[in-house]
């Protein structure tokens, strides 16, 4: 007990000095009740998500995770913050060598020579989590091996449990803060996170999406080593290659980029319209171009799952944007189960008819994709819908994707290449429907004979 008061204290006390630093200076007076300190109060949004992800990359992985995970709630978070948000980097020191060898040997339970014919110690990437090296098995197979920071899961614990007391505080001081539920979305954080920091779950994640893209010769899926990897240890398939945020080199080798569009295009379209199981995170970091062509995706950390009864949701939302009709769109949204029971459903109603004429009107090929996710954005934080992070997560990930395709082939229409997809969505969906029917009236005849 003694020693979680003092971690506490240790913490406060860096957090307080960096809200100050940052000009957050005026919440702490409020909260002390110590004046009418309003300066900060008449910030403009953008200035504020500015000083917001400034102080949340200065506070550390926990607060960093926070801002990552709030740019994934348009349905709550301004998208002037959000913005800002969205650009938080997910960069830390480097671990020292010795601490990484150490990790290691304890997780695997033997020297790092016995376990590796080559370790290099200088890092491939670093992140606030973890950092990954390359190295190589006695079987002479190159790896990229990914080790967790030490003392992390603490130290991730200790701002966890402070921000579970802020969270009671600002509630009882502003009780209207209970209506945005951050208790709930705190919960919800939590379990991200704690996902995060299981390199055994990212291992699965891995296994699972290799296993969806397995009849796709062009795109490529880390293999995973489980007899050298444990919760804070994962080593996969080193992927040599190019990162897809590596401009100049793919242009140097001449790669075909209307190719590379098609194939991740495609890669990410079926993982999110037919296995519902999609990469939360496909940023160009994580997309790795080979030779030929080919596409590696890496980083399953963060991962969207449709289970069968949102894909059949989200089908009936397709199925609602192909008719282009606005009474049929807000019946698609209201079954979703995200919309407020005290809505305005007049003043939805207008809102909907007024996106559909502005993006739904056009031509499929001609619907700017980007466009249509902000205002979809703005729609939902106006109405207070609260989107299931998986749909948030899903947005976000064709937003990503619409961009990639932009910038490798501007031609290349995003909704034309998903058009099979949503077809046979709506066709999975009529099918579900006529077996639920065709069981029905087996049921209703057996009835009659008996």
């Amino acid at each position: 007990m003694l020693d979680q008061t003092l971690r506490h204290f240790r913490r406060y006390q860096e957090i307080v000095s960096v809200l100050i630093r940052n000009g957050f200076g005026f919440i702490l007076f409020e909260q002390m009740g110590l004046g009418n300190n309003r300066a900060g109060i008449d910030l403009d949004l953008v200035q504020l998500g500015q000083r917001i992800r400034q102080a949340l990359g200065e506070l550390g992985p926990t607060f960093m995770k926070i801002g990552q995970f709030a740019s994934t709630r348009p349905d709550i978070v301004p998208k002037q913050v959000l913005r800002e948000l969205e650009q938080l980097q997910d960069r830390a020191p480097m671990i020292r060598s010795e601490l990484v060898r150490r990790t290691i040997e304890q997780e695997l339970g033997a020297p790092i020579t016995k376990l590796f014919r080559e370790f290099n110690p200088s890092p491939l990437a670093t992140a606030s989590i973890g950092q990954v090296h390359y190295a190589v098995l006695h079987t002479g197979e190159p790896v990229a091996v990914k080790v967790q920071r030490p003392n992390i899961s603490l130290d991730i614990q200790t701002d966890l449990e402070i921000l579970k007391n802020a969270v009671t505080l600002i509630e009882k001081r502003f009780p209207r803060v209970r209506n945005y539920a951050s208790r709930r979305m705190l919960e919800e954080f939590s379990g991200w996170l704690e996902k995060e920091l299981d390199y055994k779950a990212e291992g699965e994640n891995a296994e699972k999406m290799a296993k969806g893209l397995q009849g796709d010769t062009q795109v490529i899926v880390p293999r995973i080593f489980w007899e050298f990897s444990t919760r804070r240890v994962l080593t996969m398939t080193y992927i040599d290659g190019v990162k897809l945020n590596d401009r100049q080199k793919i242009l140097d080798l001449h790669y075909d980029k209307k190719m590379i569009a098609t194939s991740i295009s495609k890669a990410l379209l079926q993982q999110i319209l037919r296995d519902g199981f999609f990469h939360g995170d496909p940023h160009p970091g994580n997309i790795f171009i080979l030779s030929e062509g080919k596409i590696a995706f890496v980083d399953f950390g963060v991962v969207g799952n449709l289970s069968p009864i949102m894909k059949r949701r989200f089908a009936s939302l397709i199925s609602a944007l192909t008719r282009r009709n606005t009474k049929t769109l807000v019946k698609a949204i209201l079954q979703l189960d995200v919309v407020p029971q005290d809505v305005d459903l007049d003043r939805l109603d207008q809102d909907v008819d007024r996106l559909r004429k502005k993006h739904l009107d056009a031509p499929i090929g001609e619907i700017f994709f980007p466009d249509l996710v902000n205002d979809l954005r703005d729609m939902a934080f106006h109405h207070r819908i609260e989107v299931p992070r998986d749909f948030i997560l899903l947005g976000k990930s064709l937003l990503t994707l619409e961009g990639i395709v932009h910038e490798l082939d501007p031609t290349m229409s995003l909704p034309e290449l998903a058009k099979p997809f949503q077809y046979r969505l709506i066709k999975d969906q009529f099918y579900v429907f006529r077996w639920i029917e065709n069981l029905w009236k087996k049921k209703s005849l057996g009835r009659k004979l008996f």
